[in-house]
């Protein structure tokens, strides 16, 4: 499967609004920091590459204009890099153990609601993440507290 570089990143980029940042996830999928540390780097690092070059520039001068840009590129980019990751794991395919535990999810879901808009069977990380969205929404946590 090949995927644009815009496209991963959007995919990305909405696979972190769709997972459910819950602790109890925390020990079994890294996206809970991954998700945390993009967002906290889309908020920080853009001021923190203005301010570390505006600095540069003072100390070092002008001579060194093209370290200073590439410094900020460097520093910007670092949240598209959490937003690819998240793209390229959302479109990775689940191990068996996880689409069993999804279809768990989802037959409990089916029992305790009387929802029409319950997603089929898991087949990817986006779409575990959009079934434990349901989960953590419609089941109560003695139903969830079985899983964790």
């Amino acid at each position: 499967m090949r995927f644009s570089l815009f496209s991963t990143l959007t995919t990305g980029w909405h696979y972190s609004r769709v997972w459910p940042t819950k602790t109890e996830l925390n020990a079994i999928f890294p996206e809970n920091k991954v998700i945390y540390l993009t967002k906290q780097g889309a908020r920080y690092l853009p001021v923190l590459a203005v301010l570390t070059a505006v600095a540069q520039l003072k100390l070092l001068g002008p001579d060194f204009l093209g370290q200073i840009l590439a410094m900020m590129l460097l520093l910007v980019s670092m949240p598209l890099q959490g937003w690819y990751w998240l793209g390229v794991r959302a479109n990775s395919a689940l191990p068996p153990a996880l689409i069993n535990w999804g279809n768990e999810i989802r037959e409990q879901i089916q029992q305790h609601s009387q929802s029409q808009g319950i997603p089929g069977a898991p087949k990817n990380y986006f779409d575990l993440a959009r079934l434990l969205q349901l989960a953590y929404q419609q089941l109560d946590k003695t139903v969830m507290r079985r899983w964790f």
